[in-house]
C-alpha cells in the first residue's frame, strides 16, 4: 500500500486528508515513533482489555518526507487488514477508532474531507 494524501479505511465512510503543513515535532507529540525506514508509526489498541500485542490495532504511518499517510486497522500481528465495521464487536472498536482519529484531526495531523 503506497502512501497517499487522502485515505479511506475499509468499511468507513469518512475520508481523511493528510495535512501538508505538518511539522515533524507534531508527530512526536501525538505518539508517533520513527521506525528503521525513517517513517513515523503510531499503533493504538482497539481492544484495550487485550493489550497492544494481542489486540486489533489502528496503525497510522507517515512517510519520512512528511508528504503522505497510510491508515489501516490490522490484526494483532499487524500483517492483515481487518474491516472493524463488520466485526462482531464493531460498536466498541469503531468508537475507539473514531476517538483516535478525531485526536489526529484535532492535532492537525489529518483532516476530514
Amino acid at each position: 500500500m503506497a502512501f497517499e494524501t487522502t485515505v479511506k479505511v475499509a468499511g468507513d465512510d469518512v475520508v481523511y486528508q493528510f495535512n501538508p503543513q505538518l511539522k515533524q515535532y507534531a508527530l512526536g507529540d501525538t505518539g508517533f515513533v520513527k521506525n528503521n525506514a525513517g517513517s513515523y508509526v503510531m499503533n493504538r489498541s482497539l481492544e484495550p482489555e487485550k493489550g497492544l500485542d494481542n489486540a486489533i490495532k489502528l496503525k497510522v504511518v507517515v512517510n519520512k518526507q512528511l508528504t503522505g499517510i497510510k491508515i489501516k486497522t490490522v490484526n494483532p500481528s499487524g500483517n492483515a487488514t481487518i474491516n472493524i465495521f463488520k466485526h462482531e464487536y464493531h460498536d466498541d472498536l469503531v468508537s475507539l477508532y473514531r476517538f483516535y482519529l478525531d485526536e489526529l484531526v484535532t492535532r492537525e495531523i489529518i483532516k476530514k474531507v
